[in-house]
């Protein structure tokens, strides 16, 4: 079957909240037809419930990392998650990371086994992207805790937007083979209960671990890569992650660590 000759069905918020029901019984579901943004539907909207989750069929200005826009077709898998917290900010730092490892383990259990991470939060398959992430924080005047959104969207039939993406592109309509995509509303189930698991642990211990073995996902492993801080260029091998989730280069004068706030990366080819 050809990726084009694939009609997906509509998103259902039924399906959505009973594959999450075991994970989180009080999970609140938004199901929209066209939205803004879900990320930032849900940060601004009043929202009670421990978790809540939109998604939606299409997204008019969908946002990335640094402002970039993130190109949303109609059919496609967008959604975003809601927690409402007691910790501080700084408790989730390094979260996108474990975003993306929970978005590649789900991703392999569908058949494409070799999705990978690219720092700090992009999902590649053999160098071309397949899903994007963005976390966004800002601190709940009511309680002095945390409201903490994570969004993400995964290609699932490309179309004419891939003009408009300034790096290779990837979908899951190619990447599936005979058998197809998974339905969205139970890919978006299955991704959502996971996180919601991984969001409930320990977040900094969550990232000391997944530093120890991030070679399962790192898909800047051995390259080549340029950082930009602050208008500087540093250059080197890419070399993993440290217990924080900063990026570990070793350049010239050794092995350095950078923060995601303050460093764009791209491979040197």
């Amino acid at each position: 079957m050809a990726s084009t000759d694939i009609i997906p069905t509509p998103l259902s918020k039924t399906v959505i909240i009973e594959g999450c029901a075991e994970a989180c019984p009080e999970l609140e579901v938004h199901v929209l037809d066209s939205v803004d943004s879900t990320n930032t539907w849900l940060l601004d909207g009043d929202f009670s419930a421990p978790v809540s989750l939109c998604a939606a069929e299409h997204q008019t200005v969908g946002r990335g990392r640094r402002g970039k826009t993130w190109y949303s077709p109609n059919s496609g898998v967008t959604f975003s998650l809601r927690f409402n917290r007691t910790e501080p900010v700084a408790w989730f730092n390094g979260l996108s990371l474990i975003v993306g490892s929970v978005l590649c383990d789900t991703l392999r259990d569908t058949g494409v086994v070799d999705s990978m991470v690219k720092w700090p939060n992009d999902v590649l398959v053999r160098g071309s992207k397949l899903a994007g992430i963005l976390v966004e924080s800002r601190t709940a005047h009511s309680t002095e805790g945390t409201v903490l959104v994570v969004g993400m969207g995964v290609n699932y039939i490309l179309g004419g937007e891939t003009r408009l993406i300034d790096q290779p592109s990837t979908g899951l309509s190619t990447l599936c083979g005979a058998g197809g995509p998974p339905d969205r509303s139970e890919l978006i189930a299955d991704i959502a209960k996971r996180l919601i698991t991984a969001v409930s642990a320990d977040i900094p211990q969550s990232v000391s671990q997944l530093a120890d073995r991030w070679t399962d996902y790192d898909a800047l492993a051995g390259t080549t890569v340029v950082a930009t801080v602050a208008g500087d260029i540093i250059e080197g091998l890419a070399a993993g992650i440290d217990e924080k989730g900063n990026l570990q280069i070793d350049t010239k004068d050794g092995l350095q660590s950078f923060n995601s706030a303050d460093v764009s990366v791209r491979k040197n080819f």
